[in-house]
């Protein structure tokens, strides 16, 4: 049975950990415990989990230490860890954040909300793994990346966009981001906090909802920076004023990362977006080594996917390592029968011309962890790791529509708009797959 993510759960209390990893398995997730720090660290390194859930230890190693532990190791340091059972009073949310906690929850805490929020958590450790995998498949080409010593410079203040419809709350919010660090830059309308986003480049926005504001306004908001490929991996914190558990959940499945209640203190908000901006700017510079295994040597003629050689060495690398783990991996296939047309009417020149537009459009609307290559001549691939059969036909069938409404222009020689026609299946991995018979159900589907 495939899973959604590996967890390992962390709590001195055995039955607790145990209680939540039964919840969790019902979820979908694969679940190991361990209830003391130093099987906890010694089962971080050897299984490296998707995300580790950190409980409440004690002295003789507090919880605080198990986090400085565990960012300090490479082995370790890119795993996203969430602290259960914290307290969120000031001095222990400084101690929390110092040690390079990704996400914090009260003692109280939801299943419900834990579970929205942990895909965004896991894909950090997706990108990580994938990454490695890339790197070693590239270095079979003659292409040798250590990812380590690639480095962004960033502003020392980020840049948080916080939108809210009451003035006074406004200056409020601008303020208390402002005293953290951060350099707010306000907005009363989500209509022209679109626009600034599309315009501008923000480590995070924070969305606040007060009492008699119009929900669909904010869920406009949401569903923009969502659906917007340049956006939609931005992080987003929503204030709520708490009308319903239901809105809350409706809140995190329209896009955002944290629904905290309006009446969150200073330190708890600051926090929060602090640990979004610091796993937003991880997943920025890894996007460098991803680009750099990504040349001459391992790209096709178009320059902008991978080629046929790269995805066959590719392939059985990631179909192994989802074996191993029980992850899902999901290969998308499309077939595009408008190139062999423009190659018999208008000529190789204008055929590939067409191929690196299509193959720009489809990496655009894809994930810098999804493995986009070109497999023939009129066909591209998508590996998508960690992800269900489901999501990735959905994720197929929306390049496919977009494509299809899109006007192509070809040489100059060439005066119409060209209209490109393609087809696509979607396979997921199966106990008993091989990278042959993956790519195979996915070649059938998209006839």
């Amino acid at each position: 049975m495939r899973h959604l993510a590996y967890l390992l759960i962390g709590d001195p209390d055995p039955d607790s950990a145990l209680s939540r990893s039964e919840a969790l398995t019902e979820q979908g997730y694969r679940c190991i415990q361990a209830s003391d720090a130093h099987t906890l660290l010694v089962l971080a390194n050897s299984r490296k989990p998707d995300v580790i859930l950190l409980g409440s230890f004690a002295a003789p190693v507090d919880s605080t230490q198990i986090v400085s532990a565990l960012k300090s190791a490479d082995a370790t340091q890119n795993i996203p860890i969430v602290l259960t059972d914290a307290a969120l009073d000031g001095s222990s949310l400084e101690g929390f954040r110092d040690a390079g906690a990704d996400d914090l929850l009260p003692p109280d805490d939801d299943l419900e909300e834990l579970i929205a929020r942990l895909p965004r958590l896991s894909r950090s450790s997706v990108m990580f793994s994938e990454l490695q995998r890339r790197v070693k498949t590239a270095a079979e080409f003659g292409v040798d990346i250590d990812p380590r010593q690639f480095r962004r410079g960033y502003p020392e203040e980020p840049q948080v966009i916080a939108v809210a419809q009451n003035g006074n709350h406004l200056t409020e919010l601008g303020q208390t981001l402002n005293e953290s660090g951060l350099h707010c830059i306000p907005e009363v309308s989500p209509f022209r906090a679109a626009d600034r986003l599309d315009e501008g480049r923000f480590d995070a926005a924070v969305i606040a909802i007060d009492e008699g504001d119009d929900l669909s306004r904010v869920q406009y908001l949401c569903a923009h920076i969502r659906n917007n490929p340049r956006l939609f991996n931005l992080p987003t914190l929503v204030l709520s004023n708490g009308r319903s558990n239901r809105v809350d959940m409706d809140l995190y499945r329209g896009g955002a990362a944290i629904v905290l209640p309006a009446s969150a203190k200073p330190a708890l908000l600051s926090t929060y977006i602090h640990m979004l901006v610091n796993r937003q700017r991880l997943r920025w510079t890894m996007r460098d080594p991803y680009k750099a295994t990504l040349n001459q040597k391992t790209a096709d003629k178009t320059g902008v996917a991978y080629s046929e050689a790269f995805w066959n060495a590719h392939l059985p690398r990631c179909v192994a390592a989802a074996q191993e783990r029980g992850s899902n991996l999901a290969l998308g296939y499309i077939d595009v029968p408008t190139l062999p047309r423009i190659r018999e009417e208008f000529g190789e020149e204008n055929a590939e011309i067409l191929a690196h537009q299509l193959a720009d459009w489809i990496t655009g609307m894809t994930r810098i962890e999804d493995t986009v290559a070109r497999v023939g001549p009129d066909a591209f691939a998508i590996l998508l790791p960690e992800t269900p059969e489901h999501e990735a036909n959905r994720v197929v069938q929306r390049i496919i529509g977009i494509l299809h409404s899109s006007e192509f222009h070809l040489g100059e020689e060439v005066m119409q708009v060209i209209h490109a026609w393609a087809e696509g299946g979607v396979a997921g991995l199966q106990e008993g797959d091989n990278a042959a018979s993956l790519l195979a159900r996915a070649k059938a589907l998209a006839t």
